[in-house]
């Protein structure tokens, strides 16, 4: 069935200079289908470009937490039209970054709400970035849905009782380079208990590079890296780990993953 990544940034300048090699490499090594992620409205607008290019691409909209604080009542509005194209998925990167805190956490609750509000009007999921930030998405999610969320939980770093209230909200939990460091065994015991039918495996191309190829540039075709040891750890053969995941995707996304 091949491999779908389901989180990627394909139209960043990272893979400017060698995209057509990379799309290559990435197909060699399985991945058949992707889901190119916006985070913020000029990059939705390119992410569309570029899915408008390849039957086997297609993308989301949104504004990453980090550039919360820049989001204009004019950027929302494009991208709730953007969100009708026929080749968008899904309402991401959106979502809670405590880490780092580059928008104030106050302005991230706010807009991350407006985005749930677009999800709804388009009938599209969404594509969650959490991080320091379970605790407080949990709870708006609680506040301003019914179960199931039609959402994911892009690469997941969080404990197994953090991915427990979000399985029963009803989110997908995706898994990507990290699960693969060396000094991750906690990761690796998350992904060990996730349910097959809630899994899906991302690059965060051109982030999170899996081990063999930690700190360089990552890219789709590494996914076999991640996959590999999802599979050992799921004690699925690669081929079954990849029907389970796409058909995973399909159900998230609403959309034909098959070869």
């Amino acid at each position: 069935m091949g491999f779908v990544d389901t989180h990627a940034h394909l139209h960043f300048p990272e893979f400017q200079s060698d995209f057509d090699q990379v799309m290559t490499r990435a197909q060699t090594a399985g991945v058949r289908f992707f889901v190119n992620v916006g985070t913020d409205l000029a990059s939705s607008k390119q992410a569309i470009a570029l899915a408008e290019r390849f039957n086997f691409v297609y993308a989301t909209v949104g504004i990453h937490p980090h550039d919360a604080q820049k989001a204009t009542p004019e950027d929302m509005c494009e991208l709730a039209g953007l969100a009708k194209h026929p080749k968008v998925v899904a309402i991401g990167e959106v979502g809670l970054d405590f880490y780092r805190n580059l928008s104030p956490e106050a302005v991230q609750r706010k807009v991350v709400i407006q985005f749930f509000e677009m999800a709804k009007q388009a009938n599209l999921p969404l594509v969650l970035h959490i991080r320091d930030a379970y605790e407080a998405m949990i709870e708006l999610l609680k506040e301003h849905f019914q179960p199931p969320v039609r959402a994911v939980s892009h690469c997941f770093a969080g404990t197994r009782a953090v991915m427990e209230e979000l399985l029963k909200l009803g989110l997908y939990i995706s898994f990507a380079g990290p699960v693969t460091y060396k000094k991750n065994d906690a990761l690796r015991e998350v992904v060990s208990a996730c349910p097959e039918n809630r899994i899906l495996l991302e690059t965060d191309a051109p982030f999170l590079a899996p081990q063999a190829h930690r700190g360089k540039r990552n890219e789709s075709a590494f996914m076999a890296e991640t996959a590999g040891r999802v599979a050992e750890l799921k004690r699925l053969s690669v081929d079954q780990l990849s029907t389970v995941t796409s058909q995973n995707a399909e159900a998230l996304f609403g959309r034909s993953f098959s070869v």
